[in-house]
């Protein structure tokens, strides 16, 4: 007897077809994807940021709220697991070698559910960054600014409102801060 006798004559077509309709109902996960617009996501451009407070490697509280009306920032979502994430790091680090942190500040906020403190400190250790990593143990910047996919970068002009939000690094992050 051959599968496609046996497919013919049981009630695997129907199923196999009920399975595919179940899968095609549930929402995508919200994981590491490769770079995609994620302007459908809130806050939008032209929205002010939320405020939040997170905690830097060393335990220090870095608060958004701090650099309004003083420097734009740049958020840099990221999760040491996330491959897109990590290929985007090179891309940030020269961004950070190219304007002064008095022109942008950048944040890279660790979001990775798999990722542990310790975790992300060894990461940081064996990779220093030039600039100020966060972490979000508690979800708080994922569920603030919406985080649907990662790497995700936010950028934040000085009045504390978003001019960028998407997956992938910009060229220029100035030319969005250029008003």
């Amino acid at each position: 007897m051959t599968i496609s006798t046996i497919c013919r004559r049981s009630a695997f077509p129907a199923f196999f077809a009920i399975v595919l309709s179940i899968l095609s109902l549930a929402p995508p996960a919200a994981s590491a994807a490769a770079p995609q617009d994620a302007s459908a996501a809130a806050p939008q451009d032209g929205k002010a940021a939320p405020d939040l407070e997170l905690q830097d490697l060393t335990g220090n509280k870095v608060a958004l709220g701090s650099y309004k009306g003083k420097t734009p920032v740049m958020l840099y979502f990221w999760a040491t697991w996330c491959p897109y994430c990590l290929s985007a790091r090179p891309g940030v680090v020269k961004l950070r070698n190219e304007i002064p942190k008095s022109s942008l500040e950048i944040l890279a906020v660790n979001v990775g559910g798999g990722d542990s403190l310790a975790k992300v400190k060894r990461f940081e250790e064996a990779h220093p960054a030039p600039f100020k990593v966060l972490f979000d143990a508690e979800g708080k910047a994922v569920r603030a600014f919406a985080v649907q996919g990662i790497p995700l970068f936010v950028i934040i002009d000085k009045n504390g409102n978003i001019v960028y939000r998407a997956n992938e690094l910009p060229a220029d992050p100035m030319k969005h801060l250029k008003q």
